[in-house]
C-alpha cells in the first residue's frame, strides 16, 4: 500500500491511498484542473473518491469528478451541506464497511464543526498493511491495532495559536474546537499500539501556528524508530 499527499493544508487537501490495482482519492479540495495536474494521469485511474466533510478545502472538485465518473462516498451530513452530490454521491455511515478490490475501508467519526465528519481506517487485504487517515478532528476517540501507516491532522500549536494577534478570539476558538493540536496529537498516538507502524503522515499544518521543523525533531523523539514525514502544502 502507498501513501500520497497531493496537498494538505487549509487551501486544498487531496491523498492517494494505492495498492498497485486499486487507488483512492481521499479528499479533493483543489480545483478540478489542479486535481487533474498533481495526479499526473488525470482521473481516470481514480476506483472511488472518499470525502471526510464538505468544507471547499476538502471536497471543492466533488461535483467535476463524479460529472467525470468518478464516484464520490460521503456521510449524508456531508453531501446534504454539498448540494451538488447530494444527488449522486454513496451514502456512508461510521462503522460500515467497504470494498474497493483488495482494499476494505471502514468509516470512523471525526470531531469537526460540520455534521457527520468521518475518518477512515483502509485495511489491503493481501499484504495486511492498514492505514489509519484523519484531518480536520479536534480530537480522535477510535484506537486500531495493527497498524502500518498513521495520516493524522497536527493543525497547530497552543503557544504559538494564544500569542496571536493576528486571529480574533472567536477564530481562536473555533479553531480549538475543529482541529488537532499538537500535543494532543501526541498524547493520541501514545495510546496507540505503535508495535507495527513504520510511517507517521503529519497532515494539514497551520500556516502561522506550527513550527514544522521543530515538530519533525519532536515527533522522532517521541516515537523513536517510526519515520515521521510532515506533508507539505
Amino acid at each position: 500500500m502507498t501513501f500520497t499527499s497531493l496537498a494538505s493544508s487549509s487551501r486544498g487537501n487531496a491523498y492517494v491511498v494505492s495498492d498497485g490495482e486499486t487507488t483512492l482519492l481521499l479528499e479533493c479540495g483543489l480545483t478540478f484542473k489542479e486535481l487533474q495536474k498533481r495526479l499526473g494521469y488525470g482521473v481516470a485511474g481514480i476506483t472511488a473518491c472518499l470525502v471526510s466533510h464538505e468544507h471547499q478545502d476538502h471536497a471543492k472538485a466533488a461535483a467535476q469528478l463524479l460529472k467525470g465518473g468518478v464516484p464520490i462516498y460521503m456521510s449524508e451530513g456531508t453531501a446534504a451541506a454539498h448540494k451538488d452530490a447530494m444527488d449522486a454521491a454513496h451514502l456512508i455511515k461510521a462503522g460500515e464497511v467497504l470494498r474497493f478490490g483488495h482494499l476494505t475501508v471502514v468509516p470512523f467519526r471525526t470531531f469537526h464543526n460540520t455534521d457527520e465528519p468521518l475518518g477512515f481506517l483502509i485495511e489491503d487485504g493481501r499484504t495486511k498493511e492498514r492505514l489509519l487517515w484523519a484531518v480536520d478532528t479536534a480530537n480522535l476517540g477510535v484506537t486500531a491495532d495493527k497498524l502500518t501507516y498513521i495520516a493524522v491532522e497536527c493543525n497547530y500549536e497552543e503557544r504559538l495559536l494564544n500569542r496571536s494577534d493576528r486571529i480574533p478570539s472567536v477564530l481562536k476558538d473555533r479553531i480549538r474546537h475543529s482541529h488537532f493540536e499538537v500535543n494532543d496529537v501526541i498524547k493520541w498516538l501514545h495510546k496507540q499500539d505503535l508495535s507495527g507502524v513504520l510511517t507517521i503522515w503529519l497532515l494539514h499544518l497551520s500556516a502561522g501556528n506550527s513550527r514544522a521543523e521543530a515538530w519533525q525533531r519532536r515527533f522522532e523523539r517521541e516515537f523513536p524508530g517510526i519515520e515521521i514525514r510532515i506533508c507539505p502544502e
